[in-house]
């Protein structure tokens, strides 16, 4: 089962035929739509990060809410039922849900979903056995680097094994082989979105896994100031001319408001009349 934005549905595959069968897609949908965009803060991740799971793997579901005192819980859908609460099918733990021991009966769609109805991104899981490519269950970001691991396991098995030679297909062409069952991509773009698979020499091909790239989100840093423009040389001349006619100016008002305040100074002569008049009437 995925959900692919670019067809807008869910889709169900049955293990045994990998026929695409189109189920509660638009309930799913609908059921959530009208808050996703509230509850942007809210988001489910998944641990170990895959969309394809072994029988009996260990799987945990985490809600991460942050500064939300609202309360959380995992639920899903299934084949055969819809919207149930992680108390019925797994071990809750706080926001987190883990099944310890998976069964193609948990293949279905995951979210976290808070007690108004807010609803987070949706995790697709499928359980299978024999040959998977383990691909992370989250979209990308252009410019994240990724590896897609072709992997063997016999049902009642307690390991995979991922030493042989795979053949890699996206979107149903051959695209390589690689010795160590492996192909990674470094810095992905858009161009690598699509449906991915694997092929085992003699065990057969892997159910298709959906690899989603999203466009890096702009950066929000605002650009360094620019510096402050050069004052050109006749430029400079004429603020320097312009200072010194000021200063001129004003030191020259100066000097005459002090010449003024004293008034005009007496002659050495008429200094020395006027004690000889003081001296006759003496």
């Amino acid at each position: 089962m995925f959900y692919s934005p670019t067809h807008c549905r869910l889709v169900f595959y049955n293990m045994k035929s990998m026929e695409p069968l189109l189920i509660f897609s638009l309930w799913t949908l609908i059921h959530c739509l009208d808050f996703v965009k509230a509850a942007a803060a809210a988001t489910l991740s998944i641990h170990p990060d895959r969309s394809v799971l072994f029988f009996y793997e260990t799987v945990t579901l985490s809600c991460a809410v942050p500064g939300s005192f609202s309360s959380w819980t995992v639920k899903r859908n299934t084949s055969t039922k819809s919207s149930v609460s992680c108390e019925t099918w797994g071990q809750l733990n706080g926001s987190s849900c883990t099944i310890k021991g998976v069964y193609p009966s948990d293949s279905g769609v995951y979210w976290c979903e808070s007690d108004s109805g807010e609803c987070s991104n949706t995790i697709n899981i499928r359980v299978a056995t024999g040959v998977i490519l383990q691909g992370p269950a989250v979209p990308l970001t252009e410019g994240d680097s990724v590896t897609l691991n072709c992997s063997y396991k016999e049902k009642y098995a307690k390991q995979s094994t991922s030493n042989f030679s795979a053949a890699f297909y996206r979107n149903g062409t051959f695209i390589g082989n690689k010795s160590e069952g492996r192909m990674s991509f470094i810095h992905v773009s858009k161009e690598n979105e699509g449906f991915y698979k694997c092929e085992h020499p003699t065990k057969g091909r892997s159910p298709e896994i959906w690899l989603e790239v999203r466009a890096r989100a702009p950066s929000t840093t605002a650009p360094p100031p620019p510096p402050p423009p050069l004052m050109s040389l006749p430029r400079l001349a004429y603020t320097i001319f312009l200072f010194i006619l000021f200063t001129g100016i004003l030191l020259l008002c100066i000097s005459m408001r002090q010449r003024f305040t004293r008034g005009p100074a007496a002659s050495p002569a008429a200094e020395t009349e006027a004690k000889m008049r003081e001296s006759d009437r003496l």
